[in-house]
């Protein structure tokens, strides 16, 4: 996916989340939840971490934070933290913000990439 189409997801992700007068059931927007849930591959597994960065890059409401740990980053970790475990760790290290992100994160992957995950972001929240 190139970065003009990372950058669309992103926005529409937001916005998505931020609409507090519809459901996501049936929202013309919930594609971009959607395209988070399970990647298929190592491809899409890219480009999720990607979205993810750029969503938090926005600097987003709390509100979007919170749905963005808890569900793609989740998911993330879930599907392919062993391949994406040193980015993460990485990442909560030099990014206050990814570090914040990283704490709305429940159990999940193998419990070795968990205990990982809970050292990054500094233990349990």
């Amino acid at each position: 996916m190139d970065s003009q189409a990372i950058r669309d997801w992103a926005t529409a992700y937001i916005a998505l989340q931020q609409d507090s007068e519809r459901s996501l059931d049936g929202h013309p927007l919930f594609w971009a939840a959607e395209r988070f849930m399970l990647p298929s591959d190592a491809a899409s597994a890219e480009d999720c971490w990607a979205a993810i960065l750029e969503i938090l890059s926005r600097n987003p409401p709390d509100s979007v934070i919170g749905s963005l740990a808890a569900g793609p980053l989740e998911d993330l970790i879930d599907y392919a933290g062993p391949n994406f475990i040193e980015r993460i760790e990485l990442h909560a290290r030099r990014d206050p913000a990814f570090h914040h992100l990283l704490g709305g994160v429940w159990t999940s992957s193998t419990p070795s990439v968990w205990a990982r995950v809970e050292a990054a972001r500094g233990g349990t929240w």
